[in-house]
């Protein structure tokens, strides 16, 4: 997808291809990449023990081959000689900038969306907590999100979460990821 737009925005582009993690994420040309995927990545490690390394450009008789690296990318692009070397150096920092797809880019879970749970039974602990802390600490389950604690204990939000940070800093409450089974 990535390189179809690259190829759309910038004319003499013979082909390219993505490694995201040393692994191929996207390929559009017709050679078996392993023998140049890895004498790049050796390539790039023996130059980057001495000094920082964001691409390389290899001139040909016929072709030419530019690669740009970012610390978990590596785009390498077959070009012509019509190529605009600066824009197509753009468009790719561009690219490397930016998360690899929608799909996989990481969008942390807003706070409210966290499950909270306890580290010690309930019977323990509502007993020597203030009454508005024991209205929200009796709704944390390991189940529930903040967002549904809220709703259940008829609290302003503002003193639920200020519960659950202040026994979340006391070490008493933990978060846990939702999984797809909890929603």
């Amino acid at each position: 997808m990535l390189l179809e737009k690259l190829q759309e925005t910038i004319r003499g582009i013979n082909g390219a291809f993505i490694l995201t993690d040393g692994t191929i994420a996207e390929n559009n040309l017709k050679e078996d990449l392993k023998f140049i995927t890895y004498n790049i990545s050796y390539l790039r490690q023996a130059i980057t023990e001495r000094r920082t390394c964001e691409g390389l450009l290899i001139f040909g008789e016929r072709y030419n081959f530019v690669v740009y690296f970012s610390h978990d990318r590596t785009i390498g692009i077959l070009l012509d000689h019509t190529t605009n070397l600066p824009l197509l150096q753009y468009v790719v920092r561009r690219m490397l900038e930016s998360p690899p797809s929608p799909e996989e880019a990481f969008v942390p879970p807003s706070l409210e969306d966290q499950i909270p749970y306890l580290d010690k039974p309930r019977e323990q602990i509502l007993p020597n907590v203030s009454q508005y802390a024991r209205q929200v600490l009796q709704f944390v389950d390991g189940i529930r999100t903040i967002r549904e604690i809220i709703d259940k204990s008829n609290l302003p939000p503002e003193v639920v979460m200020d519960v659950i940070l202040a026994h979340r800093r006391s070490s008493v409450l933990h978060y846990r990821e939702k999984t797809e089974s909890s929603s």
